[in-house]
C-alpha cells in the first residue's frame, strides 16, 4: 500500500488503548529523542496522542503541504519534498504509514521495513514516535509511525521520514522495489493568530498500537 495517507479513506472512530510495541518491532526506533535548538512540543504519552487523534482539532502535516504527488511517484524509491506553512496553534501529526491487505501480510512486510524519522537532522526516538495500528475504511491493516507536535515556535524546520525496504515487498496488492522511500517537509511557522475555530477536521481513525 502506498506509504502516503489517502486522507479521504479513514475508518470511523473506535476508542482503543496504547501499548508499547518495542518488543514487536525491535531496534526500529531508538528509545529517546535529543533534537537540538527550538522545537515544538512532541507528545510522549501515547494515550494522549490517541485521544487527540480521536478528536477534530489537529492537522495532518502532509495535508498542509502545497505539493501533491501521483501514486506512481510515491510508490517508488526516492524522496519527495513538501513545503508547509503553519499559521495556527492546532497540533500537527507527522506520520509515516503503511497498509497491507491483512494483518499477517502487514507483519511480514515489517520484517523487511525499517522506519526512521528526523527533526532538523536529528533522529527521533520511541519516546515521541508512536506506533499506532488501525483498519482502514477499505478494510486494510495499517500501521502508523507518528509524532504529534504542538506549540511550534515561529521559524523554519525540516522533518523527514525514511522507510527502508531491504527486499522487494508485496502488500497483497502490488510489488514495491527495495530501497529508501523518503518524505521531507520544509516547514515555515508563522503564527497569524491563536484562533482554533473553523479548521477543517481530519477524519477520525480507529487506533491501536503495533501489529
Amino acid at each position: 500500500m502506498k506509504p502516503q495517507r489517502d486522507f479521504t479513506k479513514i475508518v470511523t472512530l473506535v476508542a482503543s488503548a496504547l501499548l508499547l510495541m518495542s518488543c514487536m518491532l525491535p531496534g526500529m526506533i531508538p528509545s529517546k529523542s535529543e533534537p537540538e535548538g527550538p522545537q515544538p512540543v512532541m507528545e510522549t504519552d501515547g494515550n494522549a496522542v490517541i485521544q487527540a487523534l480521536n478528536g477534530q482539532n489537529w492537522h495532518y502535516l502532509q495535508a498542509l503541504a502545497k505539493e501533491q504527488y501521483t501514486v506512481e511517484e510515491l510508490n517508488k524509491p526516492g524522496t519527495v519534498s513538501f513545503t508547509v506553512t503553519i499559521t495556527d496553534d492546532l497540533p500537527t501529526y507527522f506520520v509515516y504509514g503503511w497498509c497491507a491487505v491483512d494483518e499477517q501480510t502487514l507483519k511480514q512486510n515489517f520484517e523487511h521495513i525499517t522506519v526512521k524519522m528526523y527533526f532538523n537532522g536529528d533522529e527521533l526516538g520511541g519516546d515521541v514516535v508512536q506506533q499506532l495500528s488501525y483498519t482502514s475504511a477499505d478494510n486494510l491493516a495499517c500501521l502508523d509511525f507518528g509524532v504529534l507536535m504542538s506549540q511550534w515556535p515561529d521559524g523554519h524546520y525540516t522533518l523527514k521520514a525514511v522507510a527502508t525496504f531491504d527486499e522487494k515487498l508485496n502488500d497483497g496488492m502490488a510489488d514495491y522495489e527495495p530501497g529508501n522511500y523518503g518524505s521531507e517537509y520544509n516547514i515555515t511557522v508563522k503564527k497569524q493568530n491563536n484562533n482554533k475555530e473553523g479548521a477543517e477536521a481530519p477524519s477520525p481513525i480507529s487506533l491501536q498500537t503495533g501489529i
